[in-house]
């Protein structure tokens, strides 16, 4: 009797990814509802794949483009989908620029410990930082500047390259990469 020893190779997520898109169009394209149809195992291995490229650092949102791009072409890969698509990403370091801008704006330091506060985002993997002043409605006026309700002018606000605010609420604005 004889032993064979096994060796075991990593995968990288990449490559789990590509076996993924695979195991996909195979489902896709199946007869049999219970495998083509959502939440079946189509389903679950988008599920899979987009949780794969969440651990990558993709939002959900983000991740469901890149889906949908690979299974429209039968001919592209994961690897290079995702490289088309690869989302910028808004650092700290800009996002408190932003901050600084808006405090600016409101001709407030920068500093104030009751004012704008920068938050990573607690509500949408699609976007990373938030600012907020709870209580105070500045957003209407950020970046554009105008006249609040109370008739108070505000300049327009000079945000840094490469970035642009999405008003959530009247007390935050997300801070997104161009």
């Amino acid at each position: 009797m004889t032993t064979t020893t096994a060796t075991r190779t990593q995968a990288t997520p990449v490559q789990i990814g590509e076996q993924l898109v695979q195991l996909l169009r195979a489902a896709d394209t199946c007869t049999e509802q219970v495998i083509a149809r959502q939440p079946g195992v189509f389903g679950h291995i988008n599920a899979a794949l987009v949780e794969l490229l969440r651990t990558q650092g993709w939002g959900a949102n983000q991740a469901d483009e890149v889906i949908r791009a690979v299974m429209l072409d039968p001919s592209a890969t994961l690897q290079e989908t995702m490289r088309l698509m690869q989302a910028p990403v808004v650092t700290q370091a800009m996002a408190e620029q932003v901050r600084v801008a808006a405090c600016k704006q409101l001709d407030m330091k920068p500093d104030y410990v009751h004012g704008l506060q920068l938050l990573p985002e607690w509500d949408d993997s699609d976007h990373q930082w938030v600012i907020t002043w709870p209580g105070v409605e500045w957003t209407p006026m950020f970046p554009y500047g105008g006249f609040n309700a109370d008739g108070i002018e505000y300049p327009e606000a000079e945000l840094p390259p490469g970035v642009w605010v999405e008003r959530l609420n009247d007390y935050s604005v997300s801070v997104n990469a161009r």
